[in-house]
Formats: structure tokens, sequence, C-alpha cells
């Protein structure tokens, strides 16, 4: 049995499939398969109930599992040790984040600890479900850190820290009828037609919330994850939605409105998990991205 294996196994056991554990670990579904068969053998116990729709661990799978997260910080504490010796650092982190989302210079972040660390791979997963995945990711031990929407009071056993933040204002295309107005309150927009996030991202949890507290209902037409999409969607008369005053504020196409009685903001935030040890590569960049909001 080595660090691999378990690193492997971890992976399909959290995936619940051999072909998403492959995918995430950058391998061919068939050796993810050989690794998890020797690893059987070698243990002789059998570690997942397989069946064509799903993959679960069994009583063995579920007893291995949280010694393979330990055993994965191990090994990666020895090998942190010994790069400080020389003052390198390697390895890989896993990010996850938002996509298009320019409030916070993702890329020129990445890019800079890249030029200063350039042995370090860095594996980027996009939010395809938000916020809410995101921070799921992080609690499982799939990513190591992620850029999200989020404050410290949303998830309080993860560590978030705010790196920037935008007020959140109804937006409507530059013809519509409220277009002149400067502010507007909740209860006015409950009969228009929305444009709005999939459930799970943050904006849409926020607002779903706040309608609730104020004992209204909202007509959500068109969902989508993607940012540029949604302001795109508005634009074209589809319907309304509440997006940040950093990107629909400079735009033509679109007329920003303050929410008198729901003063909201989008964060974006990086976040890691306190339950799982941090590489010294991960844990580099994590301090290099709060330093630069600090």
């Amino acid at each position: 049995m080595d660090s691999r294996q378990l690193e492997v196994f971890a992976a399909v056991a959290r995936e619940g499939s051999f072909t998403r554990a492959a995918e995430r670990l950058h391998l061919v579904q068939s050796a993810v398969s050989a690794t998890i068969a020797a690893l059987e053998s070698d243990l002789g116990e059998r570690l997942f109930d397989r069946t064509t729709r799903h993959v679960r661990p069994t009583a063995a799978g579920h007893a291995l599992l949280p010694h393979a997260d330990r055993i994965r910080d191990a090994f990666q504490a020895a090998r942190d040790a010994v790069e400080a010796v020389s003052g390198g650092l390697s390895g890989s982190i896993r990010i996850g984040y938002m996509t298009n989302v320019t409030l916070f210079d993702i890329p020129d972040l990445l890019g800079r600890f890249s030029r200063e660390h350039p042995d370090v791979t860095m594996h980027l997963t996009p939010a395809a479900t938000g916020t809410a995945g995101l921070a799921e990711g992080l609690r499982r031990g799939d990513l190591d850190l992620a850029f999200l929407s989020a404050t410290p009071a949303d998830y309080p056993a993860l560590r978030i820290d705010v790196l920037a933040s935008s007020p959140l204002g109804l937006t409507v295309p530059a013809g519509h009828p409220l277009a002149g107005r400067d502010h507007i309150r909740l209860a006015e927009t409950a009969a228009l037609r929305f444009v709005c996030y999939r459930e799970g991202f943050a904006t849409r949890t926020l607002f779903d919330a706040e309608f609730r507290r104020h004992g209204l209902h909202r007509d959500v037409r068109f969902e989508t994850s993607d940012t540029n999409d949604f302001a795109a969607l508005v634009a074209s008369g589809l319907g309304v939605g509440f997006l940040p005053e950093y990107l629909a504020g400079p735009d033509p196409r679109l007329h920003w409105i303050p929410v008198q009685d729901a003063d909201l903001r989008m964060p974006v935030s990086i976040g890691t998990s306190p339950a799982h040890t941090l590489s010294a590569a991960a844990a580099r960049l994590a301090a290099l991205a709060r330093s630069e909001a600090a």
C-alpha cells in the first residue's frame, strides 16, 4: 500500500465514480480501476460496492477513508519539510473558482504565484454548482482552497477571508420602465420576471432568503451559472436580475438600481478547511491572496 493508491482510493470514495475520479486525478479510468484492484488485493478486503449506477465504499472502505486522508497529509508534510531546507516549493494545488468574476483578479494572482513558484502545478475546478459546491469540495477535502462568494458567517466550519465585495442591486435593461429609478424597494420587484443564477449559487441563495424574510415571492424564468450570460440575458430583455454594481454599473446596456431595504453585497473570498492540512504551496497561495486584500 502506498500514498498514490490511497489518493486514488479517496478520490473514488468521494466522487462515487471511477470515471469522475479519473478525470479529477488526470488519469485514464483503467489506471484507476487497476490501482483500486491492487489495493483491495493488498488489504484482502473489498473496498467498494459496484453497480452499473453507483460506486459506494464498503464498511472496510469507510474505515479506511479517514486514515487515507491522514496518511496523505503526513506525506505532504514530509515533502514540505524536505523542500523547506532548499527554500523551494513544488507539488500541486487543487483550486476551485467562480468563472467570469473580475471583482478580484484571480488569474493575475495565480500568474504571479506561478512565476515565483514554477514547480507548483495548479489544478483549476470551475464552480459548476456555485459556492455551495465549492464549500462542499473544501469540506470533503477535494479542494485545497477555493475562491467563492461567501462570508465567514455563511460557512462557520471553514476559514473564509473576504478579498473584495460589491453592492448588489436590481439590474434592468436600459430601456426598461424602471431604468430611470435611482432606488427601489424589494416589494416593488416581486411582480417582475427574473433572470437568476441556479440554486447553490451565493447570490441566488441570498435573495431567495431575503424574499422569504419579507414574505415575498418572485418569478424566476431563466437560470444560468455564468455571470456574463446573466448580464446578457438581462440586457436582452428576458427579465431583470440582481447583479453587483461593479459588473452592471459600467455596462451601457443595463441600469443598476440600489435596493433600499435589502443592503446586500457580493463578496469574493478565499476559503480553506481547517479540517484538512494545507500543503506549503497551498498555504503560500492562500497567504498571498489574503495579503492582496489587506
